[in-house]
């Protein structure tokens, strides 16, 4: 995990910072650098990379499902070629007050839970815990 700040592996590792639920992004190097100059996760899907029939939203895990880019290929994207870069990186935080969330397991019987808003999650809606390459091994 973190092996430079124990505080943020415990945050991580019992899914709270400041007694608010972790939640994680995972994004590519391009879409990192796009998130940090809007400054939000926009919840409209990139169509050229995702299709016309891309459902909008800003999709997320509980910090419980950390992954490294390889399981978040897998798991989350499927192993999709187009996603093959789509989690080396990530944005770790909390949201500043509370925000009704649709949560279900990626597939049936998944283990890893999938989070989505529906809107775009601006910066001064949440506490930015960590941004930048994925951390996870």
């Amino acid at each position: 995990m973190f092996s430079k700040d124990h505080r943020i592996n415990m945050h991580i590792n019992n899914g709270l910072f400041n007694g608010k639920t972790v939640y994680i992004h995972y994004t590519s190097k391009e879409g990192l650098d796009a998130i940090k100059m809007q400054r939000k996760i926009s919840a409209n899907p990139n169509s050229e990379r995702r299709g016309t029939n891309a459902k909008k939203g800003v999709y997320l895990t509980f910090a419980k499902d950390a992954m490294n880019g390889m399981n978040a290929h897998n798991l989350l994207f499927f192993g999709e070629e187009k996603y093959a870069l789509s989690a080396l990186y990530c944005v770790i935080f909390v949201f500043n007050n509370p925000l009704y969330l649709r949560s279900a397991p990626v597939t049936s019987g998944s283990h890893v839970t999938e989070v989505i808003s529906l809107s775009d999650i601006y910066f001064h809606q949440i506490n930015i815990i960590y941004e930048g390459k994925n951390p996870f091994i």
